[in-house]
């Protein structure tokens, strides 16, 4: 997981072919405050968490992953 690149909300909506609003708030209905006192949400390989005022999210690989070429 060393390459893994935390995304701002709108890139992530962007890749996901949402709305930047409706990502925003699946994030927030999903969000709970982890052991660390962390606010995170996980959703369908979706990981976000709150970093100050604003949302990061990263994607699994699978959201990601371009189709090889044959």
């Amino acid at each position: 997981m060393s390459n893994v690149r935390w995304l701002g909300v709108p890139e992530a909506a962007a890749i996901l072919g949402l709305a930047i609003v409706s990502l925003r708030r699946i994030i927030e209905r999903s969000a709970r405050r982890g052991a660390s006192g962390v606010l995170e949400a996980q959703i369908d390989g979706l990981h976000a968490r709150k970093f100050g005022r604003l949302w990061r999210v990263r994607l699994d690989e699978a959201w990601t992953a371009t189709t090889p070429k044959r």
